[in-house]
């Protein structure tokens, strides 16, 4: 098997969304996006099950330094997408709808808790920028940037419930499975889709606003669970099957 096959014309790269391009205070970093591109690539087949990803070839398709897809790659293997050889090459383990129900599964068990307990700690410092933030999105979803807005409300919603919590080390795994979400949604979601998504959010402040622990737990999972169902359609049993151009 040769070195990962990056199907393109000629002189083309891999675009890397301009905003992971940084460090910045949130702790993006340009590793994440190329965890994530690469991420999108796995799922849809883009880069076959048992290809070699070389970080010489990646780096130089993506048009960026070794360091950050050393790093990317560390983090595929810690989440078994990819399989670190003898020799150092990463090789493409792939990935099909049980690894995603599993993925989902984890979810369910650490933000279910971790919303029943931030109902209890958050106050007005933790409730009012979201409220603020949820309100203003749903003002404007036509905006041709809606879905960037979107994605940085998912981002600081879910955060702040996990960081509420109290518990460091779960809103760490939290974050950890989180991380898998963001790339899962750069692959597969419309601005439509993420209506109901945004309802479902609106549900859970309700209930941290109104102090309800086992009521934010119980809309927190059937939220991920309406999303576990989705992300298990959108991923083939042989991604190889469906090879498409994807959003980035």
């Amino acid at each position: 098997m040769s070195d990962v096959i990056l199907r393109r014309k000629k002189g083309t790269r891999v675009a890397i969304p301009a905003e992971t391009k940084r460090v910045d205070a949130e702790g993006k970093s340009l590793s994440e996006a190329v965890y994530q591109r690469l991420m999108q690539g796995i799922i849809s087949g883009e880069f076959p099950t048992d290809a070699v990803l070389s970080e010489v070839a990646v780096a130089k398709d993506f048009g960026v330094s070794r360091t950050p897809v050393h790093d990317a790659l560390r983090l595929l293997a810690r989440d078994g997408l990819v399989h670190r050889e003898r020799n150092c090459r990463a090789r493409v383990a792939g990935i099909n709808p049980d690894d995603i129900f599993e993925v989902f599964e984890m979810r369910k068990m650490l933000e279910g808790p971790a919303a029943e307990l931030a109902a209890g700690r958050m106050d007005g410092r933790h409730l009012a920028p979201l409220r603020a933030a949820a309100n203003a999105l749903q003002l404007k979803p036509k905006e041709a940037d809606w879905t960037v807005q979107w994605a940085e409300f998912d981002d600081l919603f879910h955060r702040t419930i996990a960081e509420a919590s109290g518990n460091r080390r779960l809103a760490h795994d939290i974050n950890r499975y989180r991380l898998l979400h963001k790339g899962f949604n750069r692959w597969a979601t419309e601005p439509e889709g993420l209506q109901s998504a945004m309802a479902e959010h609106m549900g859970i402040l309700e209930a941290l606003e109104a102090r309800d622990g086992v009521l934010a737990r119980e809309r927190m999972v059937a939220h991920i669970v309406v999303w576990q169902e989705f992300f298990i359609r959108m991923v083939p049993s042989n991604p190889a099957d469906s090879r498409r151009d994807l959003p980035v």
